[in-house]
């Protein structure tokens, strides 16, 4: 099964729209994909009321939020392509239904 198979595969079982979360996360965020990963990812702020899955490029963003990682090592992946750093970087597990937790950057990047 390829990435795009196994991301449907995915978004099958949560629910998602893979298709507009890949459309919206190329114009405002950040996909990555390989012939074995997909990441979605974006600033957010960790101080805001609202989900980091409805914010879209606000000011003064504190965090990276991946919102889809598919494949083996994709969070670590995701830490490695990161454009610039930011204090904190979170992922909830969705299949899961856990929360978001949020981790000090500095210290997952020197994990990888």
């Amino acid at each position: 099964m390829n990435i795009l198979e196994r991301t449907k595969d995915f978004y099958d079982k949560t629910g998602g729209n893979m298709f507009a979360d890949i459309s919206a996360y190329s114009a405002n965020g950040y996909v990555f994909i390989t012939p074995t990963t997909l990441l979605l990812g974006k600033a957010v702020r960790t101080d805001l009321d609202t989900h980091p899955d409805n914010q879209w490029n606000p000011p003064g963003a504190d965090a990276w939020y991946v919102r889809t990682a598919i494949g083996e090592d994709s969070i670590k992946e995701f830490i490695s392509r990161i454009p610039y750093p930011l204090p904190f970087v979170g992922w909830m597990r969705e299949l899961k239904q856990r929360p978001i937790k949020w981790h000090n950057f500095n210290r997952i990047n020197r994990r990888k």
